[in-house]
């Protein structure tokens, strides 16, 4: 810190270490078949209006298991509230190239239909050239004028650099210029304006001629020049009407160049490549933007999107927010960044053809195997705040791919279904085969199957209840914690159970790792009654266990990412000791750790024993935690005892 020089107060302002903030833990990906929405790409849905106004409602698959919608509607009914949606299968969208403006016509970008159902195919794309530079100096204007100023010049110093003008105006620094004195013009450029009336160029005029009388003037724009200054009009916002991004056209009536604005100031444009020609004086620039009409299939309610541009940096990129449709998107096409012709698409109607709309039964036939489940979880991997998955309904191969899945990112978590109809035997069975190549407790299984009402066919279907259950873990983390087990809880929307369990049955499955849904005497409704992972390691047999080192683990690794290359000294450790010590009290706060006191509950430490110097100059920081995570009362043992009033019940 800096010493004061001047005697009084300092005032320095301080701030305290940014603390550990938890990452979400219900945020579930599901994927499976559905009966529309784009395939190939996880699409984030926050409601089930979304998700039915994207990839439709539950159908009758006609023998071919189509889960999802049931599964999704079961997710949101029991609290779930964010989800990525992964829709598998071959499906494609209608699409249409939009065609350039170069010769070889090259498309430019491609205009693709949200979906792949019926509203899928077809639509109509409708471009037409618009100008707002021009909309704005109205119609009888090409465009703003290049900037050529004059001056007389009424003296030369001895340098011959510096000239005294008869008005300055609005020559710039960078100015080309030409000095003319009677048939004799010589080219300058301007390095400095002295105001109120002298400029100083860069190179000496030539000597042998008096330039004092002579005229000075903005000469051409050249080849080369990338600056273009502009004669605007003082009612006029040169940045609102040419914006980074525009694509120009500066035309003499000769060549016509075409380029793309990297910057605007207040009268001056810089091109994002030098000119490739020289322009004659009197040219003029202009602003080709364009507007792109959309109408749906049925060629209702069409929307027209104004003012768009191919460029990316413009604030109304076509292929960014400024269209906002709910069943065309457009994709651009990769073209040369520094394109001398017109790079927008060729004005007219398109019209989409017809897309694909897949084979449901081959669709679920790839899915169900462990190579195109690894294909589809692919598309999910990158998505960090992904932490359940969700694959309804599918068999042991595809389950498999996905408990590896959760296991090799090792920050999300898989609720898997028992298969449909089978005995508690070969339940068994299917969990063995799923208990992971780190057997620490990355999903967890369940039994039986849910009955539930399906609208497409208006009666009560038989549904793999991993939906249901996402929905229970996400309103438990958000009305108890991570670190209470999602377990006897009621379940929304069901209406009974595929088979109804005995306790001599839930006895064989539990130790085992199955988690049983039970109807318990007395109630109606079906509840999670059980609280197991499918490992067979008893220190990750729970799965409130196992989800809440997923959370301190995601949240310090995305929490200490700023202490990353700091210096590794004493004033760190302390300050890491302190922000972990900060945050692991907040989670004991909330219930989640075991013990009277902090000191009971977890420890932080950073120490030299840890970190010697050896270590250090590896530019390596040890950091130790232990923590005593609170376990779930799976059984409550009561001991109850005649009491003759005196004496007590024997140990």
């Amino acid at each position: 810190m800096t010493i004061p020089t001047l005697p009084g107060v300092t005032i320095v302002e301080t701030e305290p270490p940014s603390p550990v903030r938890g990452v979400s833990t219900s945020i579930a990906a599901f994927i499976g078949l559905c009966a529309d929405g784009p395939t190939g790409a996880p699409t984030f849905v926050g409601s089930l209006d979304a998700f039915t106004r994207t990839f439709g409602g539950p159908i009758d698959g006609a023998g071919t298991p189509v889960h999802l919608p049931l599964a999704v509607e079961g997710f949101f009914r029991n609290g779930g509230t964010q989800c990525f949606v992964l829709r598998a299968g071959k499906a494609t969208p209608a699409f249409a190239d939009l065609p350039g403006r170069a010769a070889d016509g090259a498309p430019v970008g491609r205009a693709v239909a949200l979906s792949t159902g019926a509203g899928g195919r077809g639509g109509q794309v409708e471009i037409e050239d618009s100008s707002a530079l021009q909309a704005a100096l109205g119609a009888a204007q090409s465009g703003l004028g290049i900037l050529r100023d004059t001056a007389q010049v009424t003296a030369v110093d001895d340098t011959r650099r510096r000239l005294t003008v008869d008005a300055v105006g609005t020559f710039a620094p960078g100015d080309n210029i030409l000095v003319t004195k009677d048939a004799e013009s010589v080219e300058a450029v301007v390095r400095r304006v002295e105001a109120p009336d002298v400029i100083e160029v860069a190179v000496a005029l030539p000597g042998g001629t008096d330039f004092a009388g002579s005229s000075v003037t903005t000469s051409p724009l050249k080849t080369g020049d990338k600056t273009v200054r502009l004669d605007v009009p003082a009612a006029l916002s040169l940045r609102a009407l040419v914006p980074r991004g525009s694509v120009v056209l500066l035309d003499d009536g000769t060549v016509r160049e075409w380029a793309t604005v990297a910057e605007t100031t207040g009268e001056a444009v810089v091109l994002n490549r030098p000119l490739t020609r020289d322009l004659k004086p009197g040219a003029r620039l202009s602003t080709a933007e364009f507007d792109l009409k959309l109408a749906s299939p049925d060629g209702t309610d069409p929307v027209t999107f104004r003012g768009l541009s191919t460029a990316s940096s413009h604030p109304r990129w076509w292929a960014g927010q400024a269209v906002d449709s709910d069943y065309l998107k457009i994709v651009p096409a990769e073209v040369a960044a520094l394109a001398t012709v017109d790079p927008r698409p060729k004005a007219g109607p398109v019209t989409l053809g017809a897309g694909e709309p897949g084979d449901p039964a081959a669709d679920w036939q790839e899915l169900d195997t462990s190579d195109g489940m690894r294909e589809q979880l692919a598309l999910i991997e990158a998505i960090d705040e992904i932490s359940l998955v969700v694959a309804p309904g599918v068999g042991i191969e595809a389950q498999q791919a996905v408990v590896e899945h959760c296991e090799a990112l090792h920050d999300r978590f898989a609720i898997l279904d028992a298969g449909q109809g089978i005995e508690p035997t070969a339940v068994l069975q299917q969990r063995t085969a799923l208990t992971g190549k780190l057997d620490k407790g990355f999903a967890a299984l369940y039994y039986p199957w849910v009955q539930v009402r399906d609208p497409s066919r208006n009666r009560i279907v038989s549904q793999p209840p991993s939906g249901h259950i996402a929905g229970l873990y996400a309103s438990t983390d958000k009305l108890r914690g991570v670190h209470k087990a999602p377990a006897n809880t009621g379940i929304a929307g069901v209406l009974g159970l595929d088979r109804r369990l005995r306790d001599s049955e839930q006895e064989l499955l539990n130790p085992n790792g199955v988690n049983a849904l039970r109807i318990l005497p007395g109630q109606g409704v079906p509840v999670v009654w059980g609280a197991r992972t499918t490992s067979s390691n008893v220190t990750w047999q729970y799965i409130n266990v196992r989800r809440l080192f997923l959370f301190l683990e995601e949240s310090i690794q995305e929490s200490l990412r700023s202490a990353v290359f700091e210096p590794n000294d004493l004033a760190l450790w302390n300050r890491l000791k302190r922000t972990l010590t900060e945050f692991l009290g907040r989670v004991w706060r909330d219930g989640a750790l075991f013990g009277a006191t902090e000191a009971e509950a977890f420890f932080v430490r950073i120490d030299e024993a840890l970190n010697p110097p050896a270590t250090r100059k590896q530019g390596v920081l040890h950091v130790e935690i232990g923590v005593q995570p609170v376990y779930p009362a799976e059984f409550i043992v009561v001991r109850i005892g005649i009491w003759d009033g005196g004496s007590q019940v024997s140990e």
